[in-house]
């Protein structure tokens, strides 16, 4: 993978060509217990593994809870430094089945979260769409008989395979009434066209975010993916013997427009899994432009943050000021706190919608998987590499920018949930590495 200037950029599929602001959240936490053993969801999809529940990841030790989280606060007082986190540092700890905040540095502190964002976005998805949800794309008879359209649902996953398979079908049909010529044509009006998010770099396009747009196949980062997938229709309903087949560009689906051709996608919860494991941030913002339109609003910038603020508030939560999807933007603003609530919320069993957060298949696993993995030089420091495949969290990057968001089991076997940001230091891998080791002293092996 060619090196690229943020983490958040991630992307694990190497392209052939190449959440109106929310109020501060009070020191009052959410009132609804957790229970401290998690299972894992079953998440089908070609992109999780299966994994087993977290819950058998560390036996309860027969240690006071007071005596582990003693222990927390006071090796985190002693540890988070201003020469090791710089002065602009926010990070919280809360014992997850009590509510109640173990330890606290400038909590309240709004602060840049970068891919961290991901965690709201996921909350947001699997709130309004549904964790089995899943988008569909159809292929459409256009205002004539040898007119097909290709009209766009928003799924970051569509693959060239299910265009095949669409191709395929339609070929019969077409050839089954004697059309033998055929001009194909792309509806992508669901989403605007593509322009940079408040807080965006130009940079960023296509560097870490392809043009978003709502027909994409396999997340191939071409500048009109739209057109791209139009293009390759058209070859393979040649290929299934349609002797003259062309891409004419883009038209829109008339309504009650006859249905050729449909191909559902992943599940909500699969497409979340992929974008929290890899901070994968075309999905992130592709499904935060879908949940916008689910809630009833547009799928501009504004529409999908006004959707975002909506579901957050609703659900109790709070962020400072949220402008995307992905977490690339720079005007974004979360403190470690209403992170560390997200992710309490999230953890709660009771809320089987919010399981892919939680799922270890989708969180990455300190040195072993996603972004936390041994090959980014996570969790592999004498002071961290006891707490790997301990904790699971989601990381945060941009150049001045840092964090880190999960969950891990104490000493004293109770879940505890964390998160710390760091902003105005340079995210070297030393700074990535001082916050893991944060997190193995959250979990206590350190």
């Amino acid at each position: 993978m060619t090196a690229r200037p943020m983490e958040s950029a991630m992307r694990t599929v190497r392209r052939p060509t190449r959440l109106a602001a929310a109020a501060t959240l009070t020191a009052a936490l959410l009132t609804a217990p957790v229970a401290p053993a998690l299972a894992a969801p079953a998440v089908a999809a070609p992109a999780l593994a299966a994994s087993s529940s977290p819950a058998a990841a560390r036996p309860v030790a027969a240690v006071a809870a007071e005596t582990a989280d003693e222990r927390i606060r006071r090796a985190l007082g002693n540890r988070v430094t201003t020469a090791a986190f710089g002065t602009s540092f926010s990070g919280t700890v809360l014992d997850a089945a009590s509510n109640t905040r173990v330890w606290s540095r400038n909590g309240t502190s709004t602060k840049i979260p970068a891919s961290t964002t991901k965690l709201v976005t996921a909350h947001n998805a699997l709130t309004v769409l549904g964790p089995d949800r899943r988008i569909r794309t159809t292929v459409r008879q256009g205002s004539s008989s040898d007119r097909v359209i290709i009209q766009a649902g928003g799924d970051p996953m569509l693959r060239s395979s299910a265009l095949d398979r669409m191709a395929a079908t339609t070929a019969r049909t077409l050839k089954a009434r004697g059309t033998r010529t055929v001009r194909v044509y792309v509806d992508d009006d669901i989403f605007p066209k593509p322009s940079l998010a408040t807080g965006w770099k130009a940079s960023y396009v296509p560097d870490s975010v392809t043009p978003v747009r709502a027909l994409v196949r396999d997340q191939r980062d071409v500048s009109d993916t739209s057109a791209d997938v139009g293009t390759y229709f058209a070859a393979r309903l040649k290929a299934h013997g349609i002797a003259s087949v062309r891409y004419w560009g883009r038209g829109n689906v008339r309504s009650g427009a006859a249905t050729l051709a449909s191909s559902d996608g992943w599940t909500v919860a699969a497409m979340v899994g992929r974008m929290l494991l890899t901070s994968d941030n075309d999905v992130a913002e592709m499904l935060h432009r879908v949940v916008a339109r689910a809630a009833g609003y547009d799928a501009t910038w504004s529409g999908a943050r006004s959707a975002q603020t909506r579901t957050i508030l609703r659900a109790g939560l709070s962020y400072g000021a949220v402008y995307d999807g992905s977490g690339l933007s720079r005007s974004n603003r979360i403190s470690s706190l209403q992170l560390a609530t997200i992710v309490d919320r999230a953890v709660d069993r009771s809320r089987p919608e919010l399981a892919a957060m939680r799922s270890t298949s989708s969180l990455p696993t300190a040195g072993r998987t996603g972004t936390l993995a041994t090959k980014y030089d996570r969790f592999v420091t004498s002071r961290s590499r006891c707490a790997a495949g301990k904790v699971w969290a989601k990381t945060g990057t941009l150049g001045d920018v840092a964090s880190l968001a999960g969950y891990t089991y104490g000493t004293d076997g109770r879940l505890k949930v964390f998160a710390f940001v760091v902003n105005g230091r340079q995210s070297t891998t030393s700074l990535k590495q001082n916050l893991d080791m944060l997190a193995a002293t959250v979990n206590g092996c350190y």
